[in-house]
């Protein structure tokens, strides 16, 4: 896609925002990765602190290891493949979704740049969004070094979906999209003043119970921690919603969306890469429109 010659002379221009936020939503974050593959090329845009939730923690390591392209490669090659997601593993121990064969793939066919990673740690700090097994809270993970892969899967680990949950620095964990989907308090906490948010489903767009969260709400009914995740957790979810439509609070602290206009086509457990391959490119076609916008007629 070429570039408008009033955008490309404009690429270093400074954008306002000390904080991103990267929603989750597994295969969804297609749309996210062109998001920030544009933002790469654009600016690319630096930010003081990113806070990535499951596989929105993965493009955020692509993009701050300076990995072009690199979650929509793998996600392409890992539905191809047929061993990622198999509806006949669902009772497994790995599930739907293995990520033991995620980690695998990426270790072997497209590691990430450890050494440019903690580079950029140097200038932003990169938190991994988790959820405690034990405790029903979030955790927020500073990675560092080799164990980056290992947070990663931690975020990702979806109850009654993949292997469930994973130890990772001694403690279980697992997705951290049902503790915190939308960390905009973390990140008004950590002092964040102009927030951007990168979101996979579109603006004031709420979610419903999912079947999985229904089954999880009677799974875990006795564990006084976990249940109310999967019972409530989306109405949690859906306040977050209406908050960041209001744009900032009452103590001048400002946030904006950068989301799909539409539902996406991975929003569904039988996704190819032609699926991937639109929400990619709609990501990159979201992002340059609003990037026009932003930095051309500001």
């Amino acid at each position: 896609m070429a570039l408008p010659s009033d955008v490309t002379s404009s690429q270093n221009k400074r954008l306002p925002y000390d904080t991103l936020i990267l929603e989750g939503g597994s295969l969804r974050c297609a749309f996210s990765a062109g998001v920030m593959d544009a933002l790469m090329l654009l600016g690319p845009v630096s930010f003081e602190r990113i806070l990535g939730v499951s596989a929105g923690a993965m493009v955020m390591a692509t993009y701050l290891s300076g990995q072009y392209k690199h979650f929509y490669r793998i996600s392409r090659e890992l539905v191809v493949d047929g061993k990622f997601i198999r509806f006949s593993s669902a009772w497994s121990k790995e599930g739907l979704m293995n990520l033991t064969h995620l980690k695998a793939h990426v270790m072997r066919h497209a590691p990430l740049n450890l050494d440019a990673l903690s580079s950029a740690q140097q200038r932003t700090k990169a938190i991994v969004v988790t959820t405690c097994y034990d405790e029903g809270i979030p955790k927020y993970i500073t990675p560092e070094g080799r164990d980056w892969l290992d947070a990663l899967v931690a975020s990702a680990s979806l109850p009654l979906v993949t292997r469930g949950k994973v130890k990772f620095r001694g403690e279980w964990m697992f997705d951290g999209g049902y503790s915190d989907p939308l960390p905009l308090d973390k990140a008004l906490e950590l002092g964040g003043q102009n927030i951007l948010v990168v979101r996979t489903r579109p603006m004031g767009d709420h979610a419903t119970q999912s079947y999985v969260d229904s089954f999880g709400s009677y799974w875990y009914s006795q564990n006084e921690a976990l249940a109310p995740l999967f019972e409530q957790g989306y109405e949690r979810y859906n306040d977050t919603v209406d908050r960041l439509l209001k744009g900032g609070d009452n103590h001048g602290r400002t946030w904006e969306e950068i989301a799909p206009p539409f539902p996406l086509k991975t929003d569904s457990w039988t996704v190819g890469s032609q699926e991937i391959g639109e929400d990619y490119r709609l990501g990159v076609e979201t992002v340059m429109n609003w990037w026009a916008h932003k930095v051309v007629l500001d």
